[in-house]
């Protein structure tokens, strides 16, 4: 629903609270604002009572809502408009602010005012999810609200200096070394901004996301990253991913003050691990090793500086003080040479005891794994023995880090390999460990009588952490894993977080997800969808034809049960339009199912064809690739396929990239599959450990409250998966489709374990029943399909993002370039009408066969259709027509016809016309097999030449100011004479009607190998 701001509607949650929402809401977004509103309000009512003694605040929530509901702008509406309230209910009053002794008179106004007002911190997993939040932000009046996103300087940096470089720290080490040197020209205008200035510049009467940023930067030539992180000072609403805010040495490193704030975590479905992770450590002891080389380095150049200056100095005849010498005095101010001797003691100290740790009984063996573990005190009493425990570990970080610094102000003395990644890697894993035991947890949630500078006895955390060590080619691999969530919830707290809201459409099973969290929660909500009858069906597959479907590992290699599955699929397939997401639950588990698919026929020994075969007739089919830089041109080719008359299968992974933070709306999910129950891999470390501390916790009877089983966690592990699959199947109140499971094991599943919209919609039954009842629910709503088949490709025409024009003002090599394209962006349906660029002429290149390259193509495993030419020329055909279907279409050519006209007819082709069939079938073998090969192998072993004018030959086809004659020159030149069956499979990436002129006219010239 597109919305005006200025046409709001006002909605009163209580006597008190409006809220300004872009257009009149749903019950069930009421339902949740008023959850955040009660929550919100509730520090209030506990200030008013229980004065002298303690009293638990519930000021916490989690809220689940059902995809599609308005999640995201029923939060940002509620807790913006809250705020507004407070400012106005509670003017800013300066003299008693300053009286109390909250700061001093040097502030900001807008420093004070948010020293008084909440901050609301808007936390995400993925920035693409955080630049949605920013679109519907801009949606409502509150747009104006004082608003920054912060990222890394891989999102921000325009230095180019620096944005070639891949590793993100490798990033922070070049930029911060240019910035201490006064190298960075875009740095420097930032330093030299006025306040004034700033707000100038950034004030668009409107929240801007990171593209913003990076525009706004290159535009005036000032540092986009310090600009938002300046920004973030005096920002009502900070813009952020998970672990900016959960991680301490993030925290640390952005100089959050989170006391008096609103946290909210969206999507907070897996934020149970995400905080378990950014608890965790990783050490190696070949970071030790470098560690202390760096440290060595930089004493050998601490010493000869020191010797310099003092000769400088004895021979120094203008007066003292030289601005040389000051600054010679700076670099080392902050370094001695005793304090880097014990530092590298200690070093070397815990480099020795980590090795006899791994060889001493204190470590005890964990099949299956290959490694020894304990419990996570082990590892303090390891530290604390050399000489690094938590009254020392703080100065021993700020050597470290003043280590680092001075080495990165010796840009032309000392190597890229010597920048302080071992010191880094050192300073990251004891400030990982000991943020997470110091300020801790023994202490109650919201006890604000706590100082944080206190410390508790670290063995109070250490109890639900695991020490793991293992050896991988000789060197040892020392991993401490935080098995508590609620450690990192309660950090927050103790930072004196006001408020911390948590919602997600799959927080179910919601018992165990807040019991996890360890918060005090004032609200716990299992919304209702927007609709009271949910348009989606949802079959458990229970049965195939030969039994029961039990996806267990044992069962993967069980030709009935593989058949059953293949079986069930094609059933749902054929009677499902549009689109069909088909989840498995791991990567190896899908390979090994497609494997014996395309081997296995169908039905009877002697059929024709196998299932992936069928499949493949039933629907255009795309699989998930492992890389992400392939995804974009998979997701070209199943968004494509979803408008073709068959339409598209995408077969995807549990947990992988497609099945979280990829929205596919109305046709690209009509039916959700789920193949198996996606458990956690058995044999990984972090699971075969955490199940191990779940069963010690069984154990202890000092909890006051009955822990989880590893059983109990282990499903519901599981479970959130499948659930957060099953949430791509609606994304709007106008949305519909059907959810299938195949697995007998669902059928025993408890209700609570399936999100509260979905449950009323299950019904058991076996492949055939599954198949009839998918058929007779889309035949119900045959007019709704058919309607959204043009609507589809009109959204795509819309939504389509332009193509990324190389920034004329960028000092970036060509070379650096290449590496942004993508299949998305060149071949787009909606991007073909793009402004044309400027012409290349065409050298003559050779193909440089054992030349490498780091150039790389987002792999389409097959041709990249577009429909365009047969929609004009065959419109009457009759998709539903099964013999209409398998016409045969020919293109005429009449002799001497030197424009390139054609004229379509039907199945039976005008006589004296010379007639090109157009279909693979009656190509050259070798021809069909060329176009079988994936678009990702055209640029292996080419040269960096070739690579140059392959791309600007891309680029000028799809900008369309070149004709298909000219991209069949040029590619000649590239592959003729030694790869003929690349230049061939080139074919895939013109255009319907351009192929088959540039396959013909290969065939003419008798291209052939």
């Amino acid at each position: 629903m597109v919305s005006n701001p200025s046409s709001s509607t006002e909605v009163w949650i209580n006597s008190k609270t409006s809220i300004k929402f872009p257009f009149e809401p749903y019950e069930c977004q009421r339902i949740f604002m008023k959850n955040v509103i009660d929550v919100l309000d509730m520090v209030g009512r506990c200030e008013m009572i229980h004065t002298k003694r303690k009293k638990i605040q519930k000021l916490d929530a989690a809220l689940e809502s059902p995809t599609g509901t308005g999640k995201t702008l029923s939060l940002l509406c509620s807790t913006l408009a809250w705020v507004q309230k407070l400012k106005e209910s509670k003017p800013m009053d300066f003299a008693t602010w300053q009286s109390s002794g909250a700061g001093g008179a040097e502030k900001t106004e807008d420093k004070l005012k948010n020293s008084f007002i909440p901050t609301i911190f808007y936390a995400s997993r993925t920035h693409s999810q955080l630049e949605q939040v920013v679109h519907e932000l801009n949606r409502t009046e509150y747009k104006w609200v004082k608003t920054t996103i912060l990222g890394s300087r891989e999102h921000f940096c325009i230095n180019q200096k620096v944005k070639k470089i891949k590793e993100s720290n490798r990033q922070a080490h070049v930029c911060r070394g240019l910035v201490s040197k006064r190298s960075c020209h875009y740095y420097n205008k930032f330093d030299a901004l006025t306040t004034d200035k700033a707000n100038e510049i950034l004030e668009k009467g409107e929240a801007m996301d990171i593209e913003d940023f990076v525009k706004i930067g290159t535009q005036n030539s000032i540092c986009p990253y310090f600009m938002s992180r300046q920004r973030s000072e005096t920002a009502e609403l900070i813009l952020l991913p998970y672990n900016y805010i959960i991680d301490p040495k993030m925290r640390r490193r952005y100089k959050l003050d989170l006391k008096n704030s609103i946290v909210i975590f969206d999507e907070a479905h897996n934020l149970e691990s995400i905080c378990e992770s950014n608890a965790s450590a990783e050490l190696s002891s070949t970071s030790i090793a470098l560690c202390i080389e760096e440290l060595k380095k930089v004493l050998a150049l601490l010493v000869e500086e020191e010797e310099n200056a003092r000769e400088e100095a004895d021979n120094e005849t203008e007066a003292f003080g030289t601005q040389k010498i000051d600054l010679t005095k700076k670099l080392i101010e902050n370094l001695r040479t005793e304090d880097l001797m014990a530092l590298l003691e200690k070093v070397f100290t815990l480099e020795e005891n980590f090795d006899k740790l791994f060889e001493s009984d204190q470590l005890k063996s964990v099949p299956p794994l290959d490694g020894k573990a304990s419990d996570g005190a082990i590892l303090l009493e390891t530290l604390a023995n050399s000489g690094c425990d938590g009254n020392s570990v703080e100065r021993f970080v700020d050597v470290l880090r003043d280590a680092i610094s001075y080495l990165l102000s010796k840009n032309e003395e000392v190597s890229l390999t010597e920048k302080g990644d071992g010191m880094e890697s050192v300073a990251d894993f004891l400030l990982s460990i000991y943020s997470t035991h110091a300020q801790e947890v023994a202490a109650a949630v919201g006890d604000e009588h706590i100082k944080l500078a206190d410390r508790v006895d670290p063995a109070t955390v250490a109890r639900n952490c695991k020490l793991y060590i293992r050896k991988d080619s000789g060197k040892l691999v020392i991993k401490y894993f935080c098995f508590q969530a609620s450690i990192s919830m309660r950090m927050l707290k103790m930072r004196g977080v006001r408020n911390v809201l948590l919602a997600s459409g799959t927080l179910s099973p919601i018992q165990a997800f807040t019991y996890n969290m360890g918060l005090n929660f004032g609200a716990i909500l299992e919304n209702e969808h927007a609709l009271k009858q949910v348009p989606v069906l949802t079959s458990i597959v229970t049965r195939g034809k030969h039994g029961g479907l039990v996806g267990s590992f044992q069962n993967r290699k069980n030709i009935e049960y593989v058949s059953d599955v293949g079986e069930s699929l094609i059933r749902v397939m054929e009677t499902t339009p549009q689109g069909v997401l088909v989840f498995f639950s791991s990567y190896s588990q899908m390979d090994e199912l497609v494997e014996v698919w395309k081997k296995t026929k169908r039905g009877a020994s002697d059929s024709p064809e196998t299932f992936w075969e069928k499949m493949e007739k039933t629907k255009k089919i795309a699989v998930e690739p492992r890389a992400k830089e392939q995804l974009a041109a998979v997701r070209l080719r199943y968004t494509q396929g979803v408008s073709e008359p068959h339409g598209a299968a995408l077969l995807a992974v549990c947990r992988g990239k497609v099945s979280e933070g990829i929205d596919f709306c109305d046709a690209e999910s009509r039916a959700v599959i789920i193949v198996g129950i996606p458990y956690p891999p058995i044999h990984d470390e972090r699971v075969v450990l955490k199940k191990m501390y779940l069963d010690d916790l069984m154990g202890r009877k000092d909890l006051t409250n009955e822990p989880q089983s590893s059983r109990d966690w282990y499903q519901m592990e599981a479970f959130r998966a499948v659930n957060q699959a099953i949430g791509r199947v609606l994304r709007h109140k106008n949305d519909f489709g059907t959810v299938v499971l195949i697995d007998t094991r669902y059928a025993s599943a408890k209700p609570e374990m399936f999100p509260k919209w979905l449950r009323n919609t299950i019904s058991r039954c076996d492949s055939n029943n599954c198949a009839l009842k998918t058929a007779r629910f889309f035949k119900e709503r045959g007019h709704l399909i058919e309607n959204s088949k043009s609507e589809y490709i009109k959204k795509q025409a819309k939504t389509c993002k332009s193509f990324r024009q190389v920034k004329s003002q960028s000092a970036s090599n060509p070379k650096d370039d290449i590496t942004d394209i993508t299949l998305e962006d060149m071949f787009s349906p909606a991007n073909m009408k793009i402004e044309k660029k400027e012409k290349i002429e065409p050298r003559p290149i050779k193909y440089d066969s054992s030349s490498s390259s780091v150039f790389s193509l987002p792999t389409n495993e097959d041709e990249l259709k577009v429909k365009k030419w047969e929609q004009e020329n065959d419109s009457q055909t009759n998709v539903s027509s099964s013999s209409d279907l398998n016409k045969r279409k020919y293109k005429a050519e009449t002799p001497g016809n030197s424009s390139g006209q054609h004229v379509v007819s039907g199945s039976e082709p005008p006589k004296k016309r010379k007639m090109v069939l157009l279909t693979r079938e009656t190509l050259p073998e070798k021809y069909q097999n060329a176009l079988n090969i994936p678009t990702s192998e055209l640029t292996k072993g080419m040269s960096l030449d070739n690579q140059k004018q392959f791309v600007a030959t891309l680029k000028g086809y799809k900008a369309t100011n070149m004709e298909w004659q000219e991209v069949f020159q040029r590619l000649h030149q590239i592959f003729i004479p030694d790869r003929p069956d690349l230049f061939i499979s080139c074919s895939n990436i013109l255009r319907s009607e351009d192929k088959m002129k540039y396959i013909r006219r290969s065939l003419g010239m008798k291209i052939n190998y």
